[in-house]
């Protein structure tokens, strides 16, 4: 497909406005910064390489130099284990994947690896396929008009996660599942700064209680599906019966079912909460920009029409993954990666110290002035090869980098895609008049109040 320029100005989609000062530390404890982290952040952060903050003896260091962040995730990875606190913030699944560390960390990381392997991921496709074909079969049988294409990812996505993982025996219903993993992350991104303090138990909010509301509602019903498969003489061989018969191999029965609750919560919420999020950002941005909406449509028309598997599809879709990697930069599934110190060391001109703890953002770094062009713009040319080629490996990390790369990256990626492709190529996608995207976080990046749009089939 013969990809040209844009001649209309570029579009800069939604953003909280940048502030002019860093706010009060104040407000970082109990103020409104606490509560909705993208929004507190001064112009000069995406300007500087480095931003310190010190708050109750605290020390925070922010880097946006490519060269420091691969020497926090890379080339010292050893030296910046996840900060301790985190314990207090993500008590339930910090004996999983997500947490652990060290001995523990690779041997999960060796035992989940055969699942997330580009081969393992090719047993999946047919079901994201499947899955994105429901979508738009319901959206066919509605009245052309508003849909809330953000909740329509939510339940895709969950569908594809509890089918590709757990063959669908969870116990969850989707809308139930997606309001208990919101309250939880809500909640836990109230706690955050506070936490890392020591002083999360000075904070009953309404939306903290509401995260461990949705916490233990998520746990009972976990903690009941594994008990079933413990029990069950001949369970479905997918991914979480291979999960607990390893852990049952070399743990009791009581660890073996918490380390398989952790992780089981883990892929629950990554696997469907950041992928759901991304679809949202990347219609929201081709709604805005109906001349690259027509390209992606176009190239996933063609990618469908020439028939073969699910994989033969994906692998036609190249304008249309850029346009996802340029979402993924606006709106990086984790807006932040904190890592602790366990030795001084240097970073560039940036002196840590031990026990400091080193923020990475994507957030930030992804709309960095030094490392992009125009970068609070939409353009997905960015990720065409040469462009790609210029940029430094650790400028754009929205699945992290280094050995903790998100195990799930390549599923995400390719769900994503065929999702996107199966619906672009049926439905065209416009704004809703009158409606004001708003970005808001927690511990992911989310539409405020949804993601309305117009959705009407393709002529």
């Amino acid at each position: 497909m013969n990809v040209q320029a844009i001649d209309t100005p570029a579009f800069r989609p939604a953003a909280p406005a940048r502030l002019d000062r860093p706010v009060s530390k104040l407000s970082q404890l109990f103020g409104a910064a606490s509560r909705d982290m993208v929004k507190w952040w001064p112009a000069d952060s995406f300007r500087d390489l480095t931003t310190t903050r010190v708050i109750l003896g605290t020390t925070y260091h922010a880097i946006n130099d490519p060269e420091a962040v691969r020497r926090v995730l890379l080339d010292n990875v050893g030296n910046y284990p996840k900060p301790g606190p985190l314990r207090r913030v993500f008590p339930l699944i910090m004996d999983g994947l997500f947490g652990a560390e060290g001995a523990a960390w690779r041997s999960q990381r060796r035992l989940m690896a055969p699942v997330f392997t580009p081969a393992a991921i090719q047993d999946f496709l047919p079901i994201f396929a499947a899955v994105a074909k429901g979508t738009a079969g319901n959206w066919e049988a509605q009245t052309p008009g508003a849909i809330d294409v953000a909740a329509a990812a939510t339940r895709a996505t969950f569908d594809v996660i509890s089918r590709a993982l757990f063959s669908a025996e969870h116990g969850l219903a989707g809308d139930e599942a997606a309001r208990n993993v919101a309250a939880m992350l809500a909640g836990v991104g109230e706690i955050g700064i506070m936490a890392f303090l020591g002083l999360s138990q000075f904070r009953p909010s309404r939306r903290a209680r509401a995260g461990r509301r949705g916490e233990a509602f998520l746990t009972e019903r976990i903690t009941a599906f594994i008990a079933q498969r413990q029990a069950d003489p001949s369970p479905p061989a997918d991914f979480m019966t291979r999960l607990i018969d390893a852990f049952a191999a070399d743990h009791p029965p009581k660890e073996a079912a918490k380390l398989a609750l952790s992780n089981a919560v883990t892929f629950l919420v990554a696997g469907h909460e950041t992928t759901a999020n991304a679809l949202a950002w990347t219609l929201y941005l081709l709604s805005e920009q109906p001349q690259v909406q027509t390209w992606a449509a176009q190239e996933a028309q063609l990618a469908l029409a020439a028939g073969g598997g699910p994989d033969e599809i994906l692998g036609r879709l190249v304008y249309l993954r850029w346009v996802l990697e340029e979402a993924l930069r606006l709106y990086p599934p984790a807006p932040r990666i904190d890592r602790q110190a366990l030795a001084d060391d240097q970073l560039g001109d940036l002196a840590v110290r031990k026990g400091d703890y080193i923020g990475v953002w994507p957030w930030v770094l992804h709309r960095h002035a030094a490392l992009w062009d125009n970068p609070d713009a939409f353009d997905p040319e960015r990720f065409a090869p040469e462009a790609r080629a210029a940029q430094h490996r650790f400028q754009y990390i929205p699945f992290g980098a280094g050995p903790r790369t998100c195990i799930g990256a390549q599923f995400a990626t390719a769900e994503a895609l065929l999702v996107l492709a199966a619906w672009l190529a049926r439905f065209e996608f416009a704004p809703v008049p009158g409606h004001q995207v708003e970005v808001t976080s927690d511990l992911a990046l989310r539409p405020r109040g949804g993601m309305p749009l117009i959705v009407s089939r393709r002529p």
